[in-house]
């Protein structure tokens, strides 16, 4: 089978025809993401159970099978949690220093 080009060519149909030439745990892998429930919140907060998206299941599949089209996290929050953390980190170093 031919490898995707993108992240985007990664469908459902894809992924089944992937697995179904791999190995038997690749195929219970794919069947147990899509069984997946996962914790969640409604619109009016409470708890719940629902399943995963494709777009999670897609992702984690190119994580698994084609990581370099996975993708990367490289959003501006992540970004901005990379340098919160690291002012934090510092801080308590200060923190530690001091006693």
């Amino acid at each position: 089978m031919e490898k995707p080009e993108s992240l985007k060519a990664v469908t459902l149909d894809y992924m089944k025809s992937y697995v179904m030439e791999q190995k038997a745990e690749d195929i219970q892998w794919l069947i147990n993401a899509m069984k997946e429930e996962i914790d969640a919140k409604d619109k009016d907060g409470k708890d719940i159970k629902r399943k995963r998206s494709f777009l999670e299941i897609r992702n984690d599949f190119a994580r698994r099978y084609f990581p370099d089209l996975a993708p990367k996290g490289t959003t501006k929050k992540a970004k901005k949690m990379k340098d919160i953390l690291t002012e934090l980190e510092a801080a308590l170093a200060d923190k530690q220093a001091e006693k």
